[in-house]
């Protein structure tokens, strides 16, 4: 079996914050789009994911901020690390690794190249109950990546107004899998204690 290091889902965490009450500033909203309704990525929103892996049976909890410091740009942050950027373009939304998260036209069956490899629209219109709550209207996407002898599927739910539900990880290399697989727990404005 491989270990949880040979996938790595998120290595996510999220420290807690302190310090003086500052003045609050709020950061300029970017319009919603048909690719931003999935993956609004709103500043100062916090998610925490319930995570599972399956070659240990490990259960845990991630947790991740987002940051807009401009409309066009979402940092997902950890203890005030920032972990990945995205850009919001007109038509999509661009990793800061080249490829795309999502990008329009999100129809059945579109695809694009993602920064693994090519993603597709597997589902649209999905229900899903998870901790977090029931959700409508979610698209699924599956990423296929070859990298090297191992290789790795990546199902992701988006749900709108909220972003990503689910993401599963499934790889295979040299004859071992593993899976590993987050479930929104919650999701909402960063605590500010004021």
């Amino acid at each position: 079996m491989r270990t949880r290091n040979s996938l790595p889902i998120l290595g996510l965490a999220l420290g807690a914050c302190g310090g003086a009450p500052t003045a609050k500033v709020e950061a300029p909203r970017a319009p919603v789009t048909e690719v931003s309704r999935y993956a609004p990525f709103e500043n100062k929103t916090v998610f925490s994911y319930e995570t599972y892996i399956e070659d240990t049976n490990e259960r845990g909890l991630i947790v991740f901020e987002i940051n807009r410091p401009r409309p066009e740009l979402a940092e997902l942050s950890v203890a005030g690390q920032v972990r990945k950027r995205y850009y919001f373009e007109p038509g999509g939304i661009r990793s800061s690794t080249g490829g795309y998260l999502l990008k329009a036209p999100l129809t059945p069956n579109a695809t694009w190249l993602g920064d693994d490899g090519p993603v597709r629209v597997a589902a649209m219109n999905e229900s899903l109950s998870l901790p977090a709550g029931k959700f409508e209207g979610c698209l699924k996407t599956i990423e296929e990546a070859k990298l090297g002898a191992a290789t790795r599927t990546t199902t992701t739910e988006f749900c709108p107004g909220v972003g990503i539900a689910t993401l599963q990880i499934e790889g295979e290399q040299e004859g071992m899998s593993v899976l590993q697989a987050l479930r929104l727990k919650s999701f909402g404005p960063r605590f500010t204690g004021q």
